[in-house]
C-alpha cells in the first residue's frame, strides 16, 4: 500500500513553490486517495536512487515521470530502506539457514523481490498483496520490461492481469480487510507454509486502517505461522506541532490515519503486537536508527551526496517515523534493534 502525502514513507513538509509540471491531482477519496500515494513512493525511491543514496536497478521501471526530491526527503527514503533491508537480511540469515517466506502487505510498486532475486537472496516464497488497481499496474510494468520478466520462472497471469504466479513469487489482488476469508486461502493454495519462518512486511499500511482491522490482521498473521516476524514502518507522534501538520497535510489529500491516533508512540506499537499474540516486540525511530545503527563510514558517504544544512529539521522529522516489529517463536526472540 502506500505511504505519505508526503509520499509513501517520506516526511510531511509545507508546500514549496515549484516550476509548472504535471496537471494537479484529481480529487480522490477513501481507498482511491490511499492508492494514489504509491506513485509518490515510487517517485521518491527513484529520486534517492538517482542521487546515489540507494542502489536499485529496478526502480525506474515503475516511474513514468521522474522528479527530484529535496535532500531531506532523499535522506528519509534512504534511512527507511536501509533499516528495513537490514532487518530483512537478518531474517533471511536466521533459523540456521532454513527456507523462509515473506509476505509483503500492501506491496505497491515495491522492488524488493527483484533485488533479492537478482542477488541470489530471494526466499523460498515471496507473496505481494495489494488492491487490484495497484497489482494490475505492477504486472503491466513487468510484462513490458524484459529486465523484470527475465527474473521470473514459469510465470502465468490471471484474474484479468491483476494476479501473477511464478516460481517462488506471487502478486495477488485483495483487500487486507479480508485477510482471513480471502487472502490467506489464496496464499495457501500457492504454497504458503505455516511451518516456514515467515516475515510479514507492512510499510505505512496499518496506519490507514481502522484499529479493529489492524488487530484482526495482527492476530490472523500470528496465528498463521509457527515462527515469524511482523515488520512495520509508519508514522508516530501525531499530537505535537509537527505531527499535527503531518496529519493536516494528509487530510488535505483526503487521507485519514486512524491508526496514528490509536497507536501514537513506539510503546503503543509494541503493546499492540503483544496483545495480538506475538511473543516479543520492539521499535526504533529513524532518528535513533541514523544515530546508533548506521556505520560512520556510511553516514560520511551520505553526507557527501548533497549539500545538507537541515540537521535540526532532520532530527525532528525522523523522530516521527519508526520501525517496529513483533516476533513469534524462540528462534527469532533476539530479532530487531535495541533502543
Amino acid at each position: 500500500m502506500s505511504h505519505l502525502s508526503l509520499p509513501k514513507g517520506i516526511f510531511a513538509r509545507p508546500a514549496v513553490p515549484r516550476r509548472p509540471r504535471s496537471p494537479p491531482r484529481p480529487h480522490l477519496t477513501g481507498d482511491d486517495a490511499i492508492r494514489s500515494t504509491d506513485t509518490d513512493a515510487a517517485v521518491s525511491r527513484l529520486a534517492a536512487v538517482s542521487t546515489q543514496y540507494l542502489d536499485d536497478p529496478f526502480a525506474h521501471h515503475f516511474v513514468k515521470r521522474p522528479e527530484k526530491r529535496p535532500p531531506i526527503i532523499n535522506r528519509g527514503t534512504y534511512t527507511r530502506h536501509h533499516a528495513l533491508d537490514s532487518l530483512i537480511a537478518c531474517f533471511l540469515k536466521s533459523c540456521d539457514g532454513q527456507a523462509k517466506q515473506i509476505v509483503s502487505l500492501g506491496a505497491g510498486s515495491d522492488t524488493r523481490w527483484f533485488k533479492l532475486k537478482s542477488r541470489g537472496l530471494a526466499p523460498e516464497r515471496y507473496f505481494e498483496i495489494d488492491f487490484p488497481e495497484i497489482t494490475s499496474q505492477k504486472i503491466a510494468a513487468i510484462q513490458r520490461k524484459p529486465e523484470l520478466g527475465s527474473l521470473l520462472e514459469g510465470c502465468t497471469f490471471e484474474c484479468g492481469g491483476t494476479a501473477l504466479q511464478a516460481k517462488g513469487y506471487a502478486v495477488l489482488p485483495g483487500d487486507l480487510r479480508q485477510f482471513t476469508s480471502h487472502i490467506l486461502p489464496k496464499m495457501m493454495a500457492l504454497g504458503f507454509d505455516r511451518r516456514l519462518p515467515t516475515l510479514f512486511l507492512s510499510e505505512c499500511l496499518l496506519v490507514y486502517l481502522d484499529p479493529s482491522v489492524t488487530t484482526m490482521l495482527l492476530k490472523a498473521t500470528a496465528e498463521s505461522v509457527d515462527v515469524g516476524v511482523f515488520l512495520v514502518y509508519e508514522q508516530i507522534l501525531p499530537d505535537d506541532a509537527f505531527g499535527r501538520t503531518m496529519v493536516q497535510n494528509l487530510r488535505a489529500r483526503n487521507i485519514e490515519l486512524p491508526g496514528l491516533h490509536a497507536y501514537p508512540t513506539m510503546e503503543a506499537h509494541e503493546q499492540r503486537y503483544k496483545g495480538a499474540g506475538w511473543d516479543t516486540a520492539g521499535a526504533i525511530d529513524l532518528n535513533d536508527y541514523w544515530e546508533t545503527c548506521l556505520e560512520e563510514a556510511e553516514k560520511l558517504r551520505i553526507s557527501k551526496l548533497e549539500i545538507f544544512d537541515e540537521l535540526e529539521e532532520w532530527k525532528l522529522l525522523s523522530a516521527h517515523y519508526c520501525i517496529s516489529w513483533g516476533t513469534k517463536g524462540q528462534e527469532l526472540q533476539d530479532f530487531g534493534y535495541n533502543r
